[in-house]
């Protein structure tokens, strides 16, 4: 039953990244409108609290729970209690919420106790191809797009026209949001460099290596700093752990030195990121200037991007967020009924208005579990960090697949500074980023299934 659970779950992770990519992809995204939408999203749901319980089967007899397994075990109730103390507003949402929640955490923490790496490894490898696929196709439709000059904007799924020319500032192309499609791309980038380390098949390699051009392209014409910003964190961070790596393994290599070399290495992936920005992104608006149709001055110019609003009105969200959250300090809103709450009590203030979400998922947290759920997630991730610091400090020579996953949990961390709720949606980020902390968490105890599995 175990080898076929472990199948199961592979096709179910397939079929969960292609959905969750899908959802971000205008022509997909207009298709499951409606009766189809609800089939998906509920079948993604019920199917993965089914895979959930079986998994927990299977674990039946495993050791007792571990301090981060409990702590995750408090959060949930915590979020039960947020949800009972708010069931005037939302309340069949936040259930659902909540069972998403459970359904995903118990299913992609718990996989590396399930799958055995090589399995594991092999399920993300044909991840990354298929769901690359489906979105090399968008990225190429959203550069071919701006440069054949399709008026400089589109239709989103609801209806109303966007930017989608860099030269408003924005490439959307066939994306409902450039933020969230470039960080997708950055995420498959990280996937398929994983992928090309882990096969010899030259062909597989020609691929991953196209598509990452591709993707490279359409982040730097995405103009997302959000974006920017994770993807310098997050390369910057991976060159100084494999610096770090080596210098474990050589014990002749000390302290200053280690430093010098993670200084170089930083500055000059540094240089080479401005570099390929450069190359890609003033050519190609150069060619979108040159054929730009004629129009006002101000037509369709951004207003929310400028020196005076650095932020794209980000810290305004923030503020009034924060303003909010000293109402429910203790358990917070649930994960629904922020909104509804301020549009109720407060009608007339900027949330009701604006209907904005956080915009940061750390923000999101404390919103909606408040200071209880808020410290007791940060416990857990401390923990995780810790026991990952202490790992990394060991001499012998740390395995690719942790490098990955430690520079994937990174990525999404970074990203989650500028939006929102990753914790309980059903997002790409959100399944990698279960699997990533699951994978460390097992790593760091020894406790990964065993390979015979």
């Amino acid at each position: 039953m175990k080898i076929k659970l472990q199948q199961i779950i592979c096709c179910y992770i397939i079929f969960y990244a292609l959905y969750s990519v899908s959802t971000r992809f205008i022509p997909t995204a207009v298709l499951w409108e409606g009766p189809a939408a609800d089939i998906l999203y509920k079948s993604i749901i019920i199917g993965g609290g089914i895979l959930s319980l079986f998994c927990l089967y299977v674990l039946r007899n495993s050791r007792k729970p571990d301090i981060q397994t409990i702590l995750l075990g408090v959060f949930i109730l915590v979020l039960g209690v947020s949800s009972l103390l708010n069931y005037k507003y939302e309340l069949a949402g936040n259930i659902l919420s909540l069972a998403t929640f459970a359904s995903q955490l118990i299913l992609f923490y718990f996989l590396p106790k399930i799958l055995t790496e090589n399995r594991l490894v092999r399920c993300l490898q044909l991840t990354a191809l298929l769901t690359s696929f489906f979105w090399n196709i968008g990225c190429i439709a959203s550069l071919w797009q701006y440069i054949r000059n399709i008026h400089y904007t589109i239709l989103n799924p609801e209806g109303h026209r966007i930017r989608q020319g860099i030269v408003d500032g924005r490439l959307f192309g066939l994306f409902s949001d450039p933020n969230f499609a470039a960080f997708t791309s950055l995420i498959l980038i990280l996937l398929l460099l994983f992928t090309i380390r882990k096969t010899s098949f030259f062909p597989l390699k020609i691929y991953g290596w196209t598509s990452i051009a591709l993707n490279i392209c359409y982040i730097i014409m995405s103009n997302s700093r959000t974006i920017f910003i994770a993807a310098a964190g997050t390369i910057l961070f991976t060159v100084v752990l494999i610096t770090y790596r080596q210098h474990r393994s050589r014990e002749e290599v000390t302290p200053g030195k280690f430093f010098v070399q993670s200084a170089k290495r930083g500055l000059i992936t540094l240089v080479a990121m401005i570099a390929v920005y450069s190359l890609i992104f003033f050519p190609l608006r150069q060619i979108g200037q040159m054929l730009q149709p004629e129009r006002a001055v101000n037509d369709m110019v951004r207003e929310d991007v400028n020196t005076d609003n650095i932020t794209n009105n980000r810290s305004t969200i923030w503020k009034n967020y924060l303003s909010l959250y000293k109402e429910k300090p203790l358990f917070g809103f649930s994960v629904r009924s922020a909104l509804p709450y301020v549009t109720d009590k407060y009608p007339d203030s900027y949330l009701a208005k604006t209907q904005y979400v956080t915009h940061n998922g750390y923000l999101s947290l404390l919103m909606e579990t408040g200071a209880v759920g808020f410290c007791v997630m940060g416990t857990f991730f401390l923990l995780v960090l810790l026991q990952s610091i202490k790992k990394l400090r060991q001499k012998e020579t740390v395995r690719e697949s942790y490098l990955f996953f430690t520079s994937l949990t990174v990525s999404i961390l970074i990203f989650l500074m500028c939006f929102h709720d990753v914790f309980f949606t059903v997002n790409i980020e959100t399944m990698l980023l279960y699997i990533a902390v699951g994978y460390l968490q097992c790593a760091n105890k020894g406790s990964l299934a065993a390979q015979s599995a």
